[in-house]
């Protein structure tokens, strides 16, 4: 008897599911970037990177010449504006 060859196929991509937003989430989300953006940051929201022992989670960073804020894509919208609330910071009190 003759072996019987095996197919091997790529795993498919899992598709991420998009988070789904209301308006009022929508226009506090851009009123708190605008916002941070008035005070020097830079907001970016990414799929951050995930895997094996491997997990970005969102963010605040600094360059040289920059002050960035990284925001996981696959948050909830609730999360994420939360996210950027937190980050907003009373003037002086630092």
């Amino acid at each position: 008897m003759a072996a019987i060859p095996q197919i091997i196929r790529k795993a498919k991509k899992k598709r991420t599911a998009r988070v789904s937003w209301t308006k009022d989430q929508e226009l506090k989300y851009r009123g708190l970037v605008s916002e941070l953006q008035t005070r020097g940051f830079v907001v970016r929201r990414e799929e951050l990177k995930r895997g094996h022992c491997w997990k970005a989670q969102s963010g605040v960073c600094r360059s040289l010449t920059e002050k960035l804020i990284f925001i996981d894509s696959r948050l909830s919208a609730e999360d994420q504006v939360a996210f950027l609330a937190g980050q907003i910071v009373p003037e002086g009190a630092n």
